[in-house]
């Protein structure tokens, strides 16, 4: 009986290096995504669809998994099927770590603003709307953004949080949409509730929808709702 020849170890760490490589290829191909560096070449971020400035202006922020992840990046191509710009910047490089340290946010915040500075041109005389949506960890950058007063029009946070150190240097928040499972283990709906009861003491403008059956980010109908909710709400 004939032995099989294995490959050798080389060879096979090489297949992968070249599987993976295709695949983040026909993954920009498909999405249609560009790859910019901020001016000051602080953190890259991905343009999905058309920059076009005549078109609404999205900034998508992941959470602790990364940029690279399938679903955020199927966020970002359902949202510039819907119309938008989408901009994911890799806010990671603005840091050492992805740890939600206060000076971590800080430089995160900082991306926000940098990517919304970039995007104005002096001879742009129309107003152009922009908007976050960030989801987790992302959401809770979005969040600690708006409580600054960062220049969006609106906020689509998905099970995030707003950090206790911006909650206690509150500026103001933009119009906000509030997403949430009930059953969150990892970030637990009480941040959501929190957080509408703060839109009800300093007259937010706020909407919210908590999903009784979902946990820790959203599947199936819940996720076409909080979609569908999310373009609504920023389409006002």
């Amino acid at each position: 009986m004939k032995r099989r020849r294995r490959l050798p170890f080389r060879t096979i760490i090489g297949l992968a290096i070249c599987f993976l490589a295709v695949g983040k290829l026909s993954l920009s191909q498909r999405f249609g995504v560009s790859l910019a560096t901020s001016q000051d070449g602080r953190f890259k971020y991905e343009i999905f669809g058309k920059d076009d400035p005549g078109k609404p202006l999205m900034i998508l922020l992941h959470g602790a998994s990364g940029p690279g992840v399938g679903f955020y990046r199927e966020q970002a191509e359902y949202f510039s099927n819907n119309g938008y710009t989408v901009l994911l910047p890799h806010y990671f490089d603005a840091t050492k770590s992805n740890n939600p340290t206060i000076d971590n946010y800080r430089a995160w915040v900082n991306v926000v603003k940098t990517l919304l500075r970039e995007q104005r041109t002096p001879a742009a005389s129309d107003h152009r709307k922009s908007v976050l949506v960030g989801y987790s960890l992302g959401a809770s950058v979005a969040l600690a953004a708006g409580s600054q007063e960062v220049p969006v029009d609106a906020i689509a946070e998905w099970y995030g949080s707003l950090p206790d150190d911006f909650f206690e240097h509150l500026q103001g928040m933009p119009p906000l949409l509030i997403l949430h499972g009930e059953r969150d283990t990892n970030i637990p709906v009480g941040n959501a509730q929190q957080l509408i009861k703060l839109c009800e003491i300093k007259q937010f403008q706020c909407e919210s929808h908590i999903y009784p059956d979902q946990g820790h980010g959203f599947t199936g109908a819940a996720l076409k709702d909080a979609d569908s909710r999310t373009l609504s709400f920023f389409s006002r």
